[in-house]
């Protein structure tokens, strides 16, 4: 590598903190974490397209740090020059590569943001209430009830037991973003994850590492626009796919929090199993909105297949729990 590239390759981190937001404090993650997400993804951008066009990602990068620093027209006309001057298949990856950085510093201020809210919660910070909505905890919200606003434990447990929040899945066909790369987007924001967490081993964060740069390189070598307009059946598939990789073990998690919280507050009576705290609802396939492709044959095609599908989450459930419950015995 030459001196120019490698002098590049170090000033990647500086060029990051250019661009971090001002309020980014000295105990965030962002500013590291984005810098390796974008650090890895330069490595594979040269495996793939040579050296030469990673120095060409990164000058444009850096040109636009260095503009959004000092707003100098000059630097803004030498990155414009820069760009106008690529032959189409160099601006192709160049846009791409942009496109792709911009979706990874977005998986890393939703990791940022996680951590600092852990972080917050460790130390009882609940003073900003402008961000209790985020950065509060059930427990708190419970505790506020009673402390702050006189009610009473009974009843905080009879109006939470009682209500219901209805979570309405809408079909979006105007979603351009392909359902493999959301799912790579979330194992890239799952290795990060892991990466900083305390008590990782050497091996294992080599391991994680390895990991995320296939996970980078396999985002980046996935089409991210779709190319046909999604059919109704394809709009249930990719609702269901939330509920298999976040809301299916989330809502679970989401209410033994709620009942620890409670107990916590000194309510020592749990939620009844069968209280619809959270239920769902769904318009995928049955929105009558001008939609030709919606007809009642779409509809009771799209309720079956959801019907199916949530009776293979079921089924899967209870084969775990048959075999939590049996291997005990095994042992006998």
């Amino acid at each position: 590598m030459s001196k120019n590239s490698l002098e590049r390759h170090q000033s990647i981190d500086a060029q990051l903190r250019l661009l971090a937001p001002g309020k980014v404090s000295e105990d965030d993650k962002l500013v590291e974490y984005d810098a390796l997400l974008v650090d890895r993804f330069l490595d594979i951008l040269q495996d793939l397209h040579g050296e030469d066009l990673r120095e060409l990602v990164q000058e444009c990068y850096e040109l636009s740090a260095e503009y959004e620093k000092d707003r100098e027209l000059a630097k803004l006309d030498e990155l414009g020059n820069l760009l106008t001057s690529l032959d189409p298949g160099d601006a192709i990856v160049v846009a791409s590569s942009f496109s792709h950085m911009l979706n990874l510093a977005n998986l890393a201020e939703e990791v940022q943001i996680a951590y600092r809210r852990r972080n917050k919660l460790k130390r009882g910070d609940f003073a900003d209430e402008a961000s209790a909505t985020t950065e509060s905890d059930i427990e708190e919200t419970l505790k506020r009830l009673v402390t702050q606003l006189k009610k009473s434990r009974e009843e905080v447990f009879d109006a939470l037991k009682n209500q219901t929040i209805d979570l309405v899945f809408t079909a979006h066909p105007t979603q351009s973003i392909r359902r493999s790369l959301l799912q790579k987007h979330g194992r890239i924001r799952n290795c990060l994850t892991q990466l900083y967490a305390k008590d990782i081993t050497s091996d294992e964060k080599q391991e994680l590492d390895e990991a995320l740069q296939r996970e980078i390189q396999a985002a980046f070598r996935t089409d991210e626009i779709r190319r046909t307009p999604p059919t109704p059946q394809d709009e249930m598939r990719a609702g269901m796919s939330y509920f298999h990789e976040t809301i299916w073990k989330g809502v679970p998690k989401f209410l033994r929090r709620v009942d620890t919280a409670l107990k916590n507050i000194g309510i020592n009576e749990r939620l009844p199993y069968n209280a619809p705290l959270i239920q769902f609802s769904s318009w995928m396939g049955g929105d009558r909105d001008g939609n030709p492709r919606v007809t009642p044959e779409v509809t009771r095609d799209v309720c079956l297949l959801a019907r199916m599908m949530a009776a293979n989450l079921y089924y899967s459930q209870i084969e775990d729990l048959m075999f939590e419950v049996l291997q005990p015995f095994n042992h006998i």
